[in-house]
């Protein structure tokens, strides 16, 4: 299922980043991540995986290019591993691309194998989960995994629910079956921009992977932080010069943030009853006000 080869992988364990595309990931949390991980910085790719496999290519079409009379160009999925080095030279790995769609378990066992063969001492993963926060609250975060100790401060939004499955998630669950490390990282990303890039949430997962991992990565850091500034500024003119009823929808978002904050710390984001308007109405403006973002972006 994958090729593999280990030159270049040596010394103390690396830790594993893997964040698939596919799942939820409000604000594009985890894809920025990535991006901004392989942006730039020099790899060495360790694994390929055999996307004939594990892609449903009638699901997920890849984009071809057709120029005049004949096709010219083909988007060959990648789903692969890469051996990539911070800014101190620690070496860690990088496994994204595509989700798969089938053989989950296969592929997680792939992945115990490598963990194993390269003595990887922590796998982390992270995505964006749509929540009732508003944009002028710092990012909340919520961790998962056998080592969530590595993230204190932060605790789980509720003790069992039963949700729809990941390739991501079953990787971190079969690694800890195996008595492996793990951490996930779940950002919370307020739902009214959760189908745009939210790089707030991005910047906030980095200083939590950076925290638990002691990986040295100023220069995207710095990225992120330049466009989370510039995104906040975006929406904040969006705001004032936007629609009134979405002011006051963020407004009250911001007062049963803090009335939750102040009986715990980033608990249930569940409050009582408030001078909200339903869930139709939020979805009207939410729409709206995506659908005017997007406009404006395409006229600059």
């Amino acid at each position: 299922m994958a090729e593999q080869s280990a030159d270049g992988v040596g010394g103390a364990g690396p830790v594993l980043i893997h964040q698939f595309d596919g799942f939820i990931d409000a604000g594009e949390t985890g894809t920025q991540l990535i991006e901004q991980l392989l942006d730039g910085r020099p790899y060495t790719t360790v694994a390929r995986f055999d996307h004939d496999r594990l892609i449903d290519y009638r699901a997920r079409r890849p984009a071809m290019t057709f120029r005049r009379d004949r096709w010219t160009a083909y988007e060959t999925p990648s789903l692969e591993l890469r051996l990539v080095h911070d800014d101190t030279h620690q070496p860690f790995l990088v496994l994204s691309g595509p989700e798969p769609d089938v053989e989950w378990e296969l592929f997680a066992a792939a992945v115990r194998q490598i963990v194993e063969r390269l003595r990887v001492r922590l796998a982390v993963t992270f995505h964006g989960i749509p929540m009732g926060v508003p944009h002028t609250r710092p990012v909340g975060l919520t961790p998962h995994g056998n080592r969530t100790d590595l993230l204190p401060g932060h605790r789980g939004m509720f003790d069992e629910a039963q949700v729809p499955g990941s390739a991501a998630a079953l990787v971190e669950l079969r690694l800890a079956e195996a008595g492996h490390d793990v951490l996930g990282v779940a950002a919370h990303v307020p739902h009214y921009i959760a189908r745009s890039r939210y790089p707030d949430a991005a910047l906030v997962v980095l200083e939590a992977v950076t925290g638990a991992t002691g990986l040295v990565l100023p220069q995207v850091a710095h990225a992120l932080r330049n466009r989370a500034l510039k995104t906040q500024n975006e929406i904040e003119r969006e705001l004032a010069e936007g629609d009134s009823e979405l002011v006051a929808v963020v407004r009250g978002l911001e007062q049963q943030y803090d009335a939750l904050a102040g009986a715990a710390t980033r608990g249930s984001l569940v409050a009582e009853p408030a001078e909200l308007p339903s869930a139709d109405e939020l979805g009207e403006v939410f729409e709206r006000f995506l659908a005017e973002r997007e406009q404006g972006d395409g006229d600059r």
